[in-house]
């Protein structure tokens, strides 16, 4: 009978100091980037206004998501998207054109916006 008392004692013991071990709170440290990025930038906005134009990009980076966001301090009614317009087609490089639309397809003539491209 001792003996199983002892085991049961030792058993939970070792699971106590287990799950004590295991709750210890995570510290704050530091995490440190380096690096080059090694591609050039390819989005270009020479035009100005609603067009947006990407000129030699790599083709790894071909199908990059463009988002919109509006920085006007009122929410405009129309969300405004991208439409590409022209693209060169397939090979190392390639361009492509962007315009600037509203819901209903029609260029967008004023207002504030960033337009983040993510690449793959």
């Amino acid at each position: 009978m001792n003996v199983g008392r002892f085991s049961v004692m030792t058993s939970l013991l070792c699971l106590w100091a287990s799950t004590c071990g295991a709750a210890q709170t995570v510290g704050q440290g530091t995490l440190r980037f380096t690096g080059a990025i090694v591609e050039s930038g390819c989005a270009t906005n020479a035009r100005s206004g609603s067009v947006m134009e990407l000129t030699g990009c790599a083709s790894v980076s071909r199908g990059s998501r463009l988002d919109v966001r509006s920085v006007e301090p009122v929410a405009s009614v129309n969300a405004a998207h991208v439409r590409l317009v022209a693209d060169s087609g397939e090979g190392r490089y390639y361009d492509q054109r962007y315009l600037l639309v509203d819901n209903a397809g029609k260029p967008i003539e004023s207002g504030n916006y960033v337009i983040t491209m993510t690449s793959p």
